[in-house]
C-alpha cells in the first residue's frame, strides 16, 4: 500500500475546523492551519478560494503552498462562503463580513494567536471578494491584501460578453444546468459537477447575473479609483496570458494602488499556480512570503 505524503503532511499541520456562521441552515466553516515554527509570525492569512463564485471549496489551496506558508511562520485560515446561483453576491459579502468579526472576536483566543492582525488572500474570484472586503473595512487589524489572478471590478466588458476562449469548449445544454442548481445554499461545489454552470455563463456572456441579478448593483460591487487608492498594501500577481481574467485588470490595479508589489507571470494559464510541476507557482509564493515578511517589518 502506497503512503500518501500529502495526507501525512496535513496531519502533521494539525488543521482544525470551526463553524463561524450559519446561513439559511448552512454551517459556514473555516479551517485553521497553524504555523510550523516555534515563534509564529504575528499575522494570519485569511484565504478565500476561487471558482467564479459558483464552484470550489475552502481547502483547494495545494498542500505544497500551505506548507511553504506554514514553514515560513504563517498561520492560514481558509474560509467558506455560500456559492452562486443559490446565493447572491450581497449575501456572500454579509457572510464573509461575519467571518471577519468572528475571527477578530474569537479567533485570537480560539487558535491561540499572538495577534488578531491579518492579511486577506484570494485566488481569482476569492481575490475579488478580498478586494470587496478590504474596501469596506476600516479596522486596524487588516494589514494587507494578496490578489492571485483576481479582479476588483465587475465592469470589465469581457465579463459581459461571450468569451472567445470558453466558446472553444463544447456547448453546455441549457436543460442540463437546471439539474446542477440546488434548492438549498451550499459552500462546497466540486469543479467536476459545478464547472458547467460557469462555462455556460461565460459562453453566453451571462456570468455576472448568476450572482448579481440586479444590474443596478454592479457599480456598488466594483471598486472605484478612489477606493483602490485607499487600500492597505497589496500583493498582485497574474499571468500575462490569462485567458479568463484580463491581465489588464491587474496592471490597472498596480497603477492605482499606491502601496503595491506586482509579480507578473509570463505566458501561463489563468490559475498558473495549479501546475505544481512548473516553477512559476513556487517562485510566486516565495515572493508572497517575502512581501508578508516586509509587512511585519514595517509594522514593528
Amino acid at each position: 500500500m502506497k503512503r500518501n505524503p500529502a495526507k501525512g503532511m496535513m496531519k502533521r499541520m494539525n488543521a482544525s475546523t470551526e463553524t463561524y456562521f450559519v446561513y439559511e441552515g448552512l454551517p459556514l466553516q473555516a479551517t485553521f492551519y497553524p504555523a510550523a515554527t516555534e515563534l509564529p509570525k504575528p499575522l494570519t492569512i485569511l484565504y478565500l478560494h476561487g471558482g467564479g463564485l459558483v464552484f470550489g471549496d475552502r481547502n483547494d489551496l495545494p498542500d505544497m503552498y500551505k506548507k511553504m506558508l506554514s514553514d515560513a511562520g504563517y498561520a492560514l485560515l481558509a474560509i467558506d462562503y455560500p456559492l452562486a446561483p443559490e446565493a447572491q453576491l450581497p449575501e456572500m459579502m454579509l457572510c464573509l463580513q461575519q467571518a471577519l468579526v468572528w475571527f477578530r472576536e474569537e479567533g485570537k483566543k480560539l487558535f491561540n494567536l499572538g495577534s488578531a492582525d491579518y492579511v486577506l488572500f484570494g485566488r481569482s474570484a476569492g481575490a475579488y471578494l478580498a478586494f470587496q472586503l478590504a474596501a469596506r473595512s476600516n479596522e486596524s487589524h487588516l494589514k494587507g491584501l494578496a490578489s492571485f489572478y483576481g479582479y476588483y471590478s465587475l465592469d470589465d466588458p469581457s465579463f459581459h460578453q461571450p468569451s472567445t476562449y470558453y466558446n472553444t469548449f463544447p456547448k453546455v445544454p441549457t436543460g442540463y444546468l437546471k439539474q446542477l442548481i440546488q434548492k438549498q445554499p451550499l459552500a462546497v461545489g466540486a469543479v467536476t459537477e459545478r464547472f458547467p454552470l460557469y462555462l455556460h455563463a461565460r459562453q453566453t456572456g451571462k456570468w455576472v447575473p448568476q450572482f448579481l441579478e440586479d444590474k443596478s448593483k454592479i457599480a456598488a460591487f466594483s471598486l472605484t479609483a478612489a477606493e483602490l487608492q485607499s487600500l492597505p498594501p497589496v500583493f498582485l500577481t497574474a499571468s500575462t496570458a490569462d485567458q479568463d481574467v484580463p491581465y489588464q485588470l491587474t496592471q490597472q490595479a498596480a497603477q492605482l494602488i499606491p502601496r503595491n508589489v506586482l509579480h507578473p507571470v509570463l505566458g501561463m494559464p489563468h490559475d498558473f499556480d495549479a501546475d505544481l510541476k512548473k516553477s512559476a507557482g513556487r517562485r510566486t509564493y516565495e515572493q508572497f512570503i517575502h512581501w508578508l515578511d516586509g509587512l511585519i517589518k514595517k509594522s514593528s
